[in-house]
C-alpha cells in the first residue's frame, strides 16, 4: 500500500508539473503573438503620425489616430516628452497627464519601445478588464517629439486562457482519476498473488510443509510462483530425507548397542563361564564397536560434507600416487580374504581437486570391492584418460548386485546384503560419500553389475576443476 501511495503521490505531481508547463508554454505563445503583431501596427502607426507632431497639425493627427483606433479596435494617445496628452482617439484625455511605467521607460530614453499590462475597470459593466499598454518613442530628425501610447484589451486572451485552464485542470483531474484507477486494479492484480505467496510462506514458516501456491498463468508473478513452488518441493525433500536421515541412524546405532547389551547382559548372568566364551563375547562386542566407530566416522564426514560442500582445497592431485596409498591401506584386509588387488598402472593421469576427498572417494571404492568380494577372488584397477576427464575403473569378481537395486545403491544406508554388510561392517553410506565427492568436482560415478558375477564401479573426474560461480548473500 505504501508503494502504491507513493506511485500516486509521483504521479500526480509529474502530472500536474506537465499540465502547468504545456499552458504555460500555450500563455507565452498567444500572448506573444498578440503583442507582436500589436507592436508592428504601433510601430507603423508611428511612423505615419510623425509628421502631424511636428506641424502641430491637431486635426489631421485626431483623424488618424481615430481611424486607427477604429480599426484595430483599441485606444491611441500622443504624448509630448512631458507625459501630456496632445491627442487622445477617444477625446477625452486632452491635456491629462499619463505616467504609467512603460511611457516612463520610453520617455526617459530607457526603452524606445516598452510595454505593460493593466487592470482596469470597465464603465459598462463595471468589472475589471486586462489590457495591454504599448508606447513607442516619435522621433524626427535625431529629436524627440513624444510618444504614442495605444491601448488594447487582452480581455480576450484572458479569458480563453482562464477556459483552457479550466479544460487542462479537467483533463489533470480526468488522467489522475484514470490513473489511480488502473493502479489499483493493475495493483490488485500484482498484490493478490503477492498476498498469496506471503500466506503460503508464512504457514511453511509454521510447519506446515504440504502449503504451495496456486497462482496460475502466465507472466513474471506465475514463473515466480512455479520457482516458489519447485523451492518448496525441495525444502519437503529436504525434511522428509532429515527424517530418513535420523531415522536410518537411529537404527544403525541401535543395532550394535541392542547386540552389545544383549552380549553384556549375558556375561553378567551368567555363572562360571568358560574363558574362551568370555573371549568370544569380548571379540563380538569389540566388532560391534568398530561397526559404530565406521557408522559415526561415516555419518560425521557426511555431516561435514553438507555444511562445507562448497570449500575444497584444490592441488593437482597424482591418481596413481592416490590409488596406491588405498592399495597399502587395505592390502591388510584383502590378505586375510585372500582377495589379489592389481593396479594397471601404465602411466599417471593428474588431475585438479581436493586430494583429502578424492582419497576417500576411490578407498571407499575399492574398499567396497575387496569387502564384497569372493573368498579368493581379485579386485582390478584401472586408470585412463579419455578427452578431459580421468577415468578411475575398481572391477571385482564378487556377489554382483541385483539390476533393480542398481538405481538404489547411492542412496543413504541403502545396502543391497543387510546381513552380509553388518558381517563386514558396511553403514550404507560409502557410495552416497563417494557420490557426493565426485559432484563436487563435477564428475560422475558409473556402475555397471551382474548378480553372481561381480561390479565394476568406474569414478570419472574431470582433469581441470570448474569453480562454481559463489551466490551472492
Amino acid at each position: 500500500m505504501r508503494f502504491i501511495i507513493i506511485y500516486l503521490i509521483l504521479a500526480g505531481v509529474i502530472l500536474g508539473v506537465v499540465s502547468v508547463i504545456v499552458f504555460s508554454m500555450v500563455e507565452n505563445y498567444v500572448v506573444s503573438e498578440r503583442i507582436n503583431q500589436e507592436m508592428t501596427e504601433i510601430n507603423t502607426l508611428s511612423v505615419r503620425i510623425t509628421p502631424y507632431v511636428e506641424t502641430s497639425d491637431a486635426q489631421s493627427l485626431y483623424s488618424l489616430l481615430y481611424e486607427a483606433g477604429k480599426e484595430l479596435g483599441g485606444r491611441f494617445l500622443v504624448l509630448n516628452n512631458s507625459g501630456i496628452v496632445q491627442a487622445d482617439s477617444f477625446s477625452s484625455l486632452n491635456a491629462t497627464r499619463i505616467a504609467t511605467r512603460e511611457v516612463g521607460d520610453v520617455l526617459t530614453g530607457q526603452k524606445s519601445l516598452a510595454y505593460g499590462f493593466h487592470k482596469i475597470a470597465d464603465a459598462d459593466t463595471g468589472k475589471d478588464r486586462w489590457s495591454v499598454y504599448y508606447t513607442v518613442k516619435i522621433r524626427s530628425g535625431g529629436e524627440d517629439l513624444g510618444a504614442v501610447l495605444y491601448s488594447s484589451s487582452i480581455q480576450d486572451i484572458v479569458e480563453s486562457l482562464n477556459k483552457l485552464q479550466g479544460q487542462i485542470l479537467l483533463v489533470y483531474m480526468l488522467s489522475l482519476a484514470a490513473i489511480i484507477l488502473s493502479s489499483l486494479f493493475a495493483t490488485n492484480i500484482i498484490v493478490k498473488p503477492i498476498r498469496s505467496l506471503t500466506e503460503t510462506a508464512a504457514k511453511i514458516s509454521r510447519g506446515d510443509l504440504s502449503q504451495r501456491s496456486e497462482i496460475q498463468g502466465q507472466g513474471e508473478i506465475a514463473e515466480f510462483g512455479k520457482t516458489f513452488n519447485m523451492m518448496c518441493d525441495r525444502i519437503q525433500d529436504v525434511d522428509i530425507q532429515r527424517s530418513e536421515f535420523v531415522a536410518n541412524a537411529s537404527h544403525e546405532l541401535k543395532t550394535p548397542l541392542t547386540s552389545m547389551k544383549i552380549l553384556v547382559e549375558s556375561l553378567l548372568y551368567e555363572q562360571n563361564v568358560d574363558e574362551k566364551y568370555y573371549k568370544e563375547f569380548l571379540g563380538d562386542i569389540n566388532n560391534e564397536l568398530d561397526r559404530m566407530s565406521n557408522l559415526v566416522n561415516d555419518l560425521l564426514l557426511l555431516t561435514k560434507m553438507d555444511s562445507d560442500l562448497a570449500r575444497v582445497n584444490i592441488t593437482d592431485v597424482s591418481l596413481t600416487a592416490l590409488i596406491e596409498e588405498c592399495m597399502d591401506a587395505l592390502l591388510p584386509i584383502a590378505h586375510k580374504q585372500g582377495v589379489t588387488i592389481s593396479f594397471d598402472k601404465a602411466y599417471d593421469v593428474t588431475v585438479q581437486g581436493d586430494r583429502i576427498k578424492l582419497h576417500q572417494a576411490v578407498f571407499n571404492i575399492m574398499g567396497n570391492a575387496v569387502k564384497y568380494s569372493k573368498e579368493h577372488g581379485s579386485v582390478q584397477i584401472s586408470l585412463s584418460k579419455i578427452g578431459d576427464e580421468a577415468h578411475i575403473c575398481v572391477q571385482d569378481d564378487g556377489v554382483g548386485i541385483p539390476k533393480d537395486q542398481l538405481s538404489h545403491i547411492f542412496e543413504r544406508f541403502y545396502r543391497v546384503d543387510k546381513a552380509r554388510s553388518r558381517e563386514t561392517g558396511g553403514s550404507g553410506l560409502g557410495l552416497h560419500i563417494v557420490q557426493r565427492i565426485a559432484l563436487l568436482h563435477h564428475g560422475r560415478v558409473d556402475v555397471q553389475s551382474t548378480e553372481g558375477v561381480g561390479s565394476a564401479f568406474t569414478l570419472i573426474l574431470p582433469l581441470y576443476y570448474q569453480q562454481t560461480p559463489e551466490k551472492e548473500n
